[in-house]
């Protein structure tokens, strides 16, 4: 008993629990969620030999749109094209689900000073990193068996029902165990989101390069391990020992290094500051662009690779999509086939910019919650000019992170397709979406503003415009539904025109939710009780 209380983190465990629950009980519910309303409503769309045959015609016609989900496996049954429908929000969500609560339960306790705190008790070393591996093995655990209840009641038989919840929940563990590792190497949480997020682009790109070229670069991605499994094909279990060594090894070498490290540090040292602040940090906005500017050349990145990657596919995209109308309606109902794929891609970029903007709201409050807001307040500064400095240097951020995976978008498009006029047309089509993005950038600021305990809540409008804009056909949810996101009233850019009217009435929303925000900020105190 004392052994198993030593590996679970002891003490910390119910600990951990308390302060994670809630975002743990939502992941898992939000994924499981998702994952049978995909399930259903591909068997409700291809529910007949005749419907799969032409959707598995469709998805197979040429290997570049495996880039966006995967080689496809077992299309001739329904569990083939749940997976298949589900890749794309799979390889994306169930990582991030992975980094965000790893990242919450070990550096983050320690750069607040909770786990200091915590420590000084009896309370060893290595407890917070071993409850948090329990807690987060527990909740991949829980996926897995709601995606297996999900599959058993569609019919599904063994070992499907089994393997793909299985590879799904040990492809998280193994982004949860990295996570951890690299929550020992850097001293602050947002590096370590960053790194974490850095490693899922780089597996994705690297598994959709291999799926595209049938090469070996699948081999080197997580992603491409859970993929591998082909639960609904010739079903493999072996490629789970690929996830379960990485996951092994990254704890072991996690719990190594927390034994020895310094509570608050990292292996790499943080780096000595200047011995005096520039002329530029004694401003306000100086200052809030000094908080960002990492983040904003992160996420600056990670669109311009989105952009190249998928854009250096346009043209063998165009050439499939030409000749198979299946394909065609699918992305994009009527239309050519080329903007299709582009207006998808664009879209993704949209989305990256949103999550930019969800996050560096958080970065902002983080100061109120690290004791550093109250003392600015109590000189001259005044609370409008606070906030309004993070969302001047956070709009700008939006600028050029869509300016960047225009750009990156637009310029691989060009080499593809040898075709360099649509480069400026690709940048305008991401700032077509910025007003979208800047109304997820308000609402977030309308939450922190009334309580920054809400301020979670401020990406539940992320998901919900990620499913629709992903999913909703799948999905087939109503039209009143879809057209709540602000990505529909603008309109598929450059497949259609932008709405004019929607851009004027997205920005006039941003502006009474932003003032709502402000008017919300001024009234409450800070820090928040």
């Amino acid at each position: 008993m004392r052994w198993i209380l030593t590996v679970s983190g002891g003490p910390m465990l119910p600990i951990s629990w308390r302060t994670n629950r809630r975002p743990i009980v939502a992941w898992v519910f939000g994924m499981v969620v998702v994952f049978a309303a995909t399930a259903f409503s591909v068997n409700n769309l291809y529910g007949t030999p005749a419907e799969l045959k032409t959707y598995a015609a469709a998805t197979q016609a040429d290997t570049a749109i495996y880039a966006i989900n995967g080689r496809p496996y077992g299309l001739d049954g329904i569990g083939g094209a749940i997976a298949y429908e589900f890749a794309f929000i799979g390889a994306i969500a169930i990582p991030l689900m992975a980094i965000i609560l790893a990242t919450r339960m070990t550096r983050l306790e320690e750069q607040t000073g909770r786990m200091e705190l915590v420590r000084a008790g009896a309370v060893g070393r290595t407890a917070a990193l071993r409850a948090a591996a329990v807690l987060v093995v527990s909740a991949f655990l829980a996926m897995a068996l709601g995606m297996g209840v999900v599959l058993a009641i569609l019919g599904l038989s063994w070992p499907a029902v089994a393997l793909y919840p299985m590879a799904s929940a040990l492809l998280g563990v193994a982004f949860a165990a990295l996570t951890a590792l690299a929550a020992q190497v850097v001293a602050y949480a947002r590096t370590v989101t960053a790194l974490g997020i850095a490693v899922l682009v780089i597996s994705f790109v690297g598994r959709g390069a291999g799926d595209v070229r049938d090469n070996a670069l699948v081999w080197v991605s997580p992603l491409g391990w859970a993929e591998q499994t082909r639960a609904f094909g010739d079903a493999r279990w072996w490629p789970l020992l690929l996830l379960i060594v990485t996951t092994v090894a990254a704890y072991v070498a996690a719990d190594r290094i927390t034994e020895r490290r310094d509570l608050g540090e990292g292996l790499v040292a943080q780096r000595s500051g200047n011995s005096q602040a520039s002329a530029a940090l004694i401003s306000t906005l100086g200052l809030a662009a000094r908080r960002h500017r990492n983040a904003i050349v992160g996420w600056s990145v990670i669109a311009a690779l989105v952009g190249a990657s998928f854009g250096s596919l346009g043209d063998a995209f165009a050439t499939v999509a030409a000749g198979n109308a299946t394909l065609n309606d699918i992305l994009a109902g009527d239309g050519d086939g080329s903007n299709a794929f582009v207006s998808f891609v664009v879209i993704l970029i949209a989305l990256i910019c949103m999550g930019f903007a969800i996050s560096g709201v958080a970065r902002a409050a983080q100061e109120e919650d690290l004791g550093r807001l109250e003392p600015m307040l109590a000189g001259g500064l005044s609370r409008w000019r606070w906030l309004g400095a993070h969302v001047v240097v956070l709009t700008t951020g939006l600028v050029l992170i869509a300016a960047t995976g225009g750009l990156g978008l637009g310029i691989a498009d060009a080499l593809s397709t040898g075709d360099s006029s649509q480069v400026i047309d690709l940048v305008g089509a991401t700032f077509a979406y910025l007003p979208a993005a800047a109304l997820l950038l308000a609402i977030a600021l309308a939450l922190y503003g009334l309580r920054p305990r809400w301020l979670w809540a401020g990406w539940l409008p992320l998901v919900f415009v990620t499913i629709v804009a992903v999913l909703g056909d799948t999905l087939q949810l109503p039209d009143w539904v879809i057209n709540l996101s602000p990505l529909i009233w603008v309109g598929r850019v450059p497949l259609e025109d932008a709405s004019g009217f929607a851009l004027a009435a997205t920005a006039v929303s941003v502006a009474l939710v932003g003032t709502g925000a402000l008017g919300a900020f001024r009234s409450r105190d800070v820090p928040a009780n």
